[in-house]
């Protein structure tokens, strides 16, 4: 198995930024000791009532962890592309790509209606999905040529590189390369630098939970990362997944093969203290997300699996035995944990967990133990696979 994690953030809390990044830093060496692979970080923004106490800059984060773990990979979740300019983000991947010796994992997304994406961007108002869809395509298209270009143009709808209309008219560069000026000295094409470490460029992984975006994935043979969901549902995005992989490798590609999936999990003491700690928070945040979509796609009748149908006793049960009753989340005592573990990988050919505690009101002694008890008593009952691993085995 392949384990990674999203280090708590103390969500819900306004605590000093130093002692968050102290708190990032501490599970993030516990995890590279225990095996694991990569650490994840996410992007929010203007969190002025502190809910989402999270990293503003995705990037940086991973620079700062990398820095301090040596063996540990780093990796976005998400950059929220629309709100970033492109070229921007080619430049400063491949740079921590060179800093880290090639250690970074980078996972981009569209995102979600916040108050925050039109700060950054007009065009990335989420209300207008379709427009800011296309961004998003555009953007990664304008990265990936960037990293792969000697010499790359790009005419779009939101981008056009190079910007008509410049001319060079230092005379340190003549004679002018013509690659990238015309003879008149007019800016024709563009070189990004530094060029990623990595062969070609970082791996990398578009999160989601959409079957179309599974199948765009696998066609360009980037991996995907999705939230945990049921079993049916997770296999109608694997299966076309797999599919478009396997044309892309000219293989076969193995169910669960470049997918990830990201689970909120807690190992308690037991399976009393487990519920007692985390069914608060549970219950809490998913009445939050309910409220954040109006057309009720978050309410539980948005995490039934494919033909279930909501039964009186699933309506009336909160929603933190509802979710763990269908494994989308993972809560209990550690043989529990294992246990739910092996049965996704039985089920659906799981591979790779990104986990993650980000829950309020829980403190952080809690947290750490938690941590500490799954590299203890679960990460060994299944061990842990380097990223050199997953490769031959993609290859083979």
């Amino acid at each position: 198995m392949r384990f990674d994690l999203i280090a708590n953030f103390s969500p819900g809390e306004t605590i000093p930024w130093t002692r968050t990044l102290e708190m990032i830093l501490e599970q993030c060496r516990l995890a590279e000791q225990a095996g694991f692979t990569t650490a994840w970080f996410t992007e929010h923004h203007f969190a002025h009532n502190g809910f989402m106490n999270a990293p503003p800059n995705p990037i940086q984060m991973c620079t700062h962890v990398a820095a301090h773990c040596p063996n540990l990979r780093v990796g976005t979740c998400p950059i929220v592309l629309p709100d970033w300019h492109p070229l921007r983000v080619a430049e400063d991947i491949a740079m921590l790509d060179n800093m880290t010796l090639g250690r970074v994992d980078f996972g981009v997304a569209k995102g979600i209606n916040e108050r925050s994406t039109i700060q950054f961007n007009r065009d990335a108002d989420r209300r207008d999905n379709a427009k800011v869809m296309r961004l998003f395509q555009e953007s990664l298209e304008i990265i990936v040529k960037a990293w792969t270009n000697e010499a790359f143009t790009h005419t779009g709808e939101f981008y056009r590189f190079p910007v008509p209309g410049w001319k060079e008219t230092n005379r340190f560069f003549e004679p002018l390369d013509r690659r990238y000026h015309d003879e008149d000295g007019e800016y024709r094409a563009m070189y990004v630098h530094p060029r990623p470490y990595q062969k070609e460029h970082p791996p990398v992984w578009l999160l989601s939970n959409a079957p179309p975006t599974f199948e765009l994935a696998g066609s360009k043979g980037w991996g995907v990362i999705s939230m945990a969901a049921a079993p049916r549902r997770t296999l109608a995005c694997w299966e076309p997944y797999r599919e478009a992989l396997s044309k892309f490798h000219g293989r076969e590609a193995r169910l669960g093969e470049g997918v990830g999936v990201c689970m909120a999990f807690y190992v308690g003491e037991s399976m009393e203290e487990a519920e007692r700690t985390i069914r608060p928070c549970i219950n809490a945040y998913y009445e939050f997300l309910g409220g954040t979509r109006p057309a009720g796609e978050w309410t539980k009748h948005g995490y039934l699996d494919i033909g279930e149908e909501m039964t009186p006793e699933d309506d009336a049960m909160d929603w933190f035995d509802f979710l763990n009753k269908r494994g989308i989340i993972v809560v209990g005592d550690a043989e529990y944990v294992a246990d739910r573990f092996a049965a996704l990988q039985e089920t659906t050919g799981l591979d790779h967990l990104m986990l993650m505690q980000q829950y309020t009101g829980v403190p952080y002694a809690k947290i750490l133990a938690s941590w500490n008890r799954l590299f203890e008593h679960v990460v060994p009952k299944f061990g842990t696979r380097s990223i050199a691993q997953m490769r031959e085995l993609a290859d083979a």
